[in-house]
């Protein structure tokens, strides 16, 4: 009776342990089938024993997000930069010596940049002293010159008296400026200030000056100062059938001297409908530059503030400037542009509108040299 027992016993346990097994190595499908989601709560029974549909993803690892990268630091590493300096510079004896007069210079970020000068000056005692200047800017950039200040000296004769402004000795005949530059889309035009005198712009219009840009006078500091034949200029212009544009040329270096000024000009021109921008100059590079505390960041900041306030006031701006500093100091952004490029073929890659080709025209009505301008397109208003 025991061993019956016995081998129910063990029959039993054999077929527990053959079923354990079985389950432990079943079909792919059951293994699938237990590796679906949770139960959810409010699911019936029914629900909860229906085989999950899987896809290739759903047994996938989930992926480790990705980590944000560090932002690159912003290193400078652009070393200033002398705009102008006078390697052989000379000095009266007696005088005073201040370096600034032989030196401009910039950096693209730091408005203060530091000159170290090695060697010295005896302003009393003529003679040749060779110097070594460093400017440094605040990344430790550097960049190192040399000038020889030559003191001699006073020349006998006194003082040669103010340049006359109405000479026009080997000057170039606006007809010949006209002929040379012939073109579909190219107009012909001046540039004027009080350094003109009183012009008649009858006989200006009368030898083909299709366009005038005229000065409306000069800003330092934020004081602006009103060329005394702005008036005169615009509606003797205007008067002729000749197209209108106005400049000023200034020094100001705050954003808000700047934005006022804009404010003055559009002030000025309201009333005489002129057809052409007004025209931002600032051009002392090459003036001890430094003493201004600008960077070329900055003087940049400078235009965009004059243009957009200008456009604000309804009136399109533009921006004078030379070759050199278009290429060194001025943003590619600004595209409404006047070049000024004294050549017979302006090799400037830029965009331009004005290319101021000469300084030494001579033009019919103008008893004093002329800068003669070409301007590319079509010409609002004018003859």
């Amino acid at each position: 009776m025991k061993k019956n027992i016995v081998l129910t016993v063990l029959m039993i346990m054999t077929a527990a342990l053959c079923f354990g097994c079985a389950g432990m190595t079943g079909s792919d499908d059951d293994t699938k089938r237990h590796t679906g989601p949770a139960s959810v709560p409010g699911q019936t029974e029914a629900e909860e024993t229906e085989p999950a549909e899987m896809t290739e993803t759903s047994s996938s690892p989930t992926p480790e997000p990705t980590a944000t990268p560090e932002p690159t630091p912003d290193v400078d590493t652009t070393a200033p930069f002398f705009i102008n300096i006078i390697r052989d510079a000379y000095l009266t004896a007696g005088d005073e010596f201040n370096i600034d007069k032989f030196i401009s210079y910039i950096d693209d970020r730091d408005s203060e940049i530091d000159l170290v000068v090695s060697g010295s000056v005896d302003p009393s005692v003529t003679g040749s002293y060779p110097l070594s200047l460093t400017i440094t800017d605040d990344a430790g950039n550097q960049t190192s010159d040399q000038i020889t200040v030559h003191v001699v000296a006073p020349q006998e004769g006194g003082d040669p008296g103010d340049y006359t402004a109405t000479s026009t000795s080997n000057a170039t005949p606006f007809s010949d400026f006209c002929g040379t530059y012939e073109g579909d889309s190219i107009h012909y035009g001046i540039d004027v200030s009080k350094w003109q005198g009183s012009i008649d712009w009858e006989q200006v219009a009368s030898a083909g000056c299709e366009f005038a840009f005229i000065r409306a006078g000069w800003s330092s500091q934020g004081q602006f100062h009103e060329d005394e034949f702005f008036v005169a200029n615009v509606t003797g212009a205007k008067a002729a059938g000749i197209a209108v544009g106005v400049y000023v040329y200034t020094t100001d270096n705050t954003v808000e001297d700047v934005q006022a000024l804009a404010d003055t000009m559009c002030d000025l021109v309201d009333g005489y409908d002129i057809e052409l921008p007004i025209v931002f100059d600032w051009e002392n590079f090459f003036d001890g530059f430094q003493k201004y505390r600008l960077s070329i960041s900055d003087v940049n900041d400078l235009y965009r503030a004059f243009r957009e306030r200008v456009r604000e006031r309804g009136y399109n701006s533009m921006l004078y400037a030379s070759k050199f500093i278009l290429d060194v100091i001025w943003e590619d952004e600004f595209v409404e542009v006047w070049l000024a490029h004294y050549t017979a073929n302006t090799d400037y890659q830029g965009i331009y509108r004005v290319w101021q080709q000469s300084c030494t025209g001579s033009v019919p009505g103008i008893d004093a040299y002329v800068d003669m301008n070409l301007y590319y397109g079509t010409l609002p208003g004018g003859n």
